[in-house]
């Protein structure tokens, strides 16, 4: 078992070694905290305020924070980050290498895969052949890698926006595929996420439930699932099933994890 876990530390070191990198990094931590967490990707530049390392490491993996299994400090301690690198092929997968290899360097972040057996929620349809009123089949054609993510008519075409307000949440898609929904979704739930719904089209969908926003910023949603606020939008089970025509079932089962195997404190710059 060392010796694979080894073999997989040499691949994920030759991969951010040979990963585009950022021109110009800083990284601080961010003393003040507060309730504002975000991260900005405009063309050329990267920008993280009061972020945890988690989120970090969610957000460049594109994996749940459910699945990342590390030392307690990554989803505590936050972090200012301020990076820029050239124009001319950026886009978002390459903005996700580059912070990871960023990671990789400042942080000495290095971690792999492995599949673990553990709690789960499963994502199925509720009635097979039927489909809640908030999800219809994409009124557009996002399947070309270059489709455009913007909004028109109040509507998200091509993408997902997630929208806090207060204990409330909503997620609105255009021409948007279900495992990305479910990723989606995952950050709201304090376990991973599988979808079994076997929807392989792409989809309009409008979502609003009650939420906890800390689920997005490295913390644990209180009560997972059953957190509820005062107002009258439905908490999550209930929303997915009334609106989207989907349920969401508690098992055991086998979910690909990252496990960080080294990670340390940064040196300020």
């Amino acid at each position: 078992m060392k010796a694979t876990v080894g073999a997989l530390l040499v691949v994920v070191s030759v991969a951010a070694a040979q990963s585009p990198q950022f021109d110009v990094a800083s990284i601080k931590k961010n003393p003040l905290g507060g309730a504002r967490v975000g991260v900005e990707t405009p063309p050329g530049r990267f920008q993280a305020t009061n972020t945890p390392l988690r989120f970090l490491i969610r957000w460049s993996y594109r994996i749940a924070e459910p699945r990342i299994i590390g030392p307690g400090w990554i989803g505590v301690d936050r972090f200012d980050v301020s990076a820029t690198a050239s124009v001319e092929g950026w886009s978002g997968e390459r903005t996700r290498q580059m912070v990871r290899a960023l990671l990789a360097d400042r942080f000495g972040l290095a971690a792999h895969m492995e599949t673990r057996e553990m709690p789960i929620f499963v994502l199925t349809v509720a009635k097979p052949g039927a489909s809640g009123p908030r999800l219809q089949p994409a009124a557009f054609d996002c399947s070309a890698p270059d489709a455009p993510s913007r909004m028109i008519a109040g509507r998200v075409q091509c993408g997902l926006l997630v929208s806090q307000n207060g204990g409330s949440a909503s997620l609105r898609g255009g021409g948007t595929t279900m495992a990305d929904f479910a990723r989606t979704l995952g950050e709201y739930v304090d376990r991973p996420l599988v979808d079994r719904t076997g929807l392989t089209a792409r989809y309009d969908l409008d979502l609003q439930f009650t939420a906890d926003r800390s689920a997005l910023v490295g913390a644990r949603p209180p009560g997972g699932l059953d957190a509820t606020t005062d107002s009258d939008i439905p908490p999550l089970p209930t929303a997915l099933r009334e609106q989207l025509g989907l349920r969401l079932d508690s098992e055991r089962g086998p979910v690909e994890v990252l496990v960080i195997d080294r990670v340390s404190q940064p040196a300020e710059n």
